[in-house]
């Protein structure tokens, strides 16, 4: 284990659980706030010159920082809230911070979280785009990398799964968008920050690139776990894409929406994860089952 880390984004979803997980007083979270406490360091990822102070001392970076609503983009308010304005260019502004302060050779590991589908070349999807940037950025930046690309995230505090959960309790149906298709490979939030952790320090990390996620399922069948799960009997109502997105279109201007025709986009992107392990480091990915039933 390194003697300081450097965790971006550790007030967030993840961020939280991959706090949790490491050693008390070995980490810092940067924080766009004066800092508040020991644990935590200021910085702004959209300012460089923040960010040259906050990476002294620094033996690993772990970078899972994401614009606040994701995925909801609302340009609008400002490039902050857009994958392009926030992650690329958050990411592309922590390499810069450390050829600045000339601390590239201190920088033993840069642990990123991307996503899944991001070495897909031909998209229009910005998500992709900011992950294939950011990531080309880490990976000429002459810095030991672990990239992590992720498949769908859950767990407690989530902005989906719960919502999912919340359907099969309450609704009389569960609304399904798209054809109930789409490919996903869920991946509890524990047993990814429990990887990151893990990988911090490990030789045979370095330089790689890890797909992480359980088995393949399909929308439908995850809407049919969620039921299963939660003891309910109800039909399954299919919402058309084009539909679902032209309702999207006018409540992405609604504070908190958790819809907009990008979201709905990224929520039906069809993406087959074809080098999965069952375990990773040390951890053995939890299936979806196990995941909601903790």
């Amino acid at each position: 284990m390194f003697k300081k880390i450097l965790l971006i984004g550790g007030n967030g979803f993840i961020g939280k659980y991959i706090a949790q997980k490491l050693s008390k007083g070995n980490f810092k979270v940067l924080s766009r706030h004066k800092a508040h406490s020991e644990g935590f360091i200021q910085g702004d990822l959209l300012d460089v010159n923040s960010l040259i102070k906050a990476v002294e001392d620094i033996d690993c970076i772990i970078q899972s920082a994401q614009f606040a609503g994701h995925p909801v983009e609302r340009p609008w308010l400002g490039s902050e809230f857009t994958y392009m304005g926030f992650d690329a260019k958050g990411t592309q502004n922590i390499i810069k911070a450390i050829h600045y302060a000339k601390k590239q050779g201190q920088i033993k590991q840069f642990i990123y979280l991307s996503g899944a589908g991001a070495d897909l070349t031909d998209t229009n999807f910005d998500w992709l785009k900011a992950k294939q940037i950011a990531e080309k950025a880490i990976q000429e930046s002459g810095i030991p990398f672990t990239i992590f690309r992720p498949s769908w995230v859950y767990g407690k505090g989530d902005r989906s799964m719960s919502k999912f959960i919340w359907f099969a309790k309450y609704l009389p149906f569960f609304p399904v968008i798209g054809d109930g298709n789409t490919p996903v490979n869920p991946i509890y939030v524990e047993d990814l920050a429990q990887i990151i952790v893990n990988a911090i320090g490990q030789e045979k990390a370095l330089n790689k690139i890890i797909e992480l996620g359980s088995p393949e399922l399909t929308m439908k069948e995850v809407a049919e776990i969620v039921l299963k799960m939660t003891g309910k009997q109800k039909p399954l109502i299919y919402h058309p894409k084009t539909m679902m997105k032209l309702i999207g279109f006018f409540a992405q201007f609604i504070p908190f929406s958790p819809i907009s025709p990008s979201a709905i986009d990224f929520l039906t992107m069809k993406v087959h994860l074809a080098n999965l392990e069952p375990e990773v480091f040390g951890v053995k990915i939890k299936s979806l089952e196990e995941g909601i039933a903790i």
